[in-house]
């Protein structure tokens, strides 16, 4: 397997570089910006190409590790080229492999997603072997792409607009959230992560060990009416709808537990 990339940000840098120490199989790198494919060439061991036309030449499957709204274009590019018997994967957490649809149907066609956040195009690959990656397409070689990866979970296509929204939620709202919390301290003088930051960690790691469900602590729980309600006055605008709709489903999650949050929950429904 001769792997091409097409892209040079953040995941290109990861997956090129991390394939390249576990199999030394990327030989090719191309992008639309010479110095960015000069630069990841040098990264990952590999050559770049001066134009898509060297990488298709060169390699039999290509990653294509550009943003979302350039993987179009990009399959536009090889629509042009008439390209056979390529094995075609792109990056993508919410496309699909669908997007390769207008290609001929000599090509085997496949989304990749690495269920990451990369933030360091030079020290991200370093911690890819601990995650996880979701693979969906042509089946034909899904097995042995799947083992170009430790953890591989096999999804239907159909899901992978919800799949994303899962680890959008996760990851990137998760952040939100916790960027209210920081807001709030800020404004009674608390500047300082240190305080805080035991909040996060032990919470993340109750949550890894027992799930979200038996780690929820708080006030809502304790059904600790005054306490919500005293929250609430001390919110508004979207801070408060953040703490009314995440409120409301804590209480969804503690539907089985056999209290009654009636009372908490209309205080919630009205604020």
């Amino acid at each position: 397997m001769r792997i091409g990339f097409i892209g040079a940000g953040k995941v290109g840098f990861s997956l090129a570089k991390w394939l390249n120490i576990n199999y030394h199989n990327v030989s090719s790198i191309y992008s639309k910006n010479i110095e960015d494919a000069k630069e990841l060439a040098e990264f990952s061991i590999s050559e770049y190409c001066k134009s898509i036309d060297e990488i298709i030449c060169n390699c039999d499957t290509l990653f294509l590790t550009v943003n979302d709204d350039s993987i179009t274009d990009v399959v536009k590019e090889l629509i042009k080229l008439n390209i056979k018997n390529k094995i075609l994967i792109h990056t993508s957490g919410i496309l699909s492999s669908d997007i390769f649809n207008e290609l001929n149907n000599d090509n085997y066609c496949y989304s990749i997603h690495p269920i990451y956040a990369f933030n360091d195009k030079y020290e991200s690959y370093k911690n890819l072997d601990n995650i996880y990656f979701t693979i969906e397409g042509n089946p034909k070689y899904i097995d042995e792409l799947s083992k170009l990866f430790k953890n591989v979970k096999v999804i239907d296509k159909k899901n992978k607009e919800k799949y994303h929204l899962a680890a959008s939620i996760i990851s990137n709202m998760v952040c939100s959230v916790i960027n209210v919390g920081e807001r709030l301290y800020k404004e009674i003088g608390i500047d300082d992560k240190d305080i805080y930051n035991p909040l996060i960690i032990n919470n993340v790691n109750n949550i890894l060990t027992s799930g979200s469900n038996k780690a929820l602590t708080g006030p809502i729980i304790r059904n600790d009416y005054n306490t919500v309600q005293k929250h609430i006055s001390n919110l508004n605008g979207n801070d408060l709808l953040i703490y009314k709709y995440l409120g409301l489903n804590i209480i969804d999650m503690l539907k089985d537990n056999g209290t009654d949050y009636s009372k908490i929950k209309k205080l919630l429904e009205d604020a």
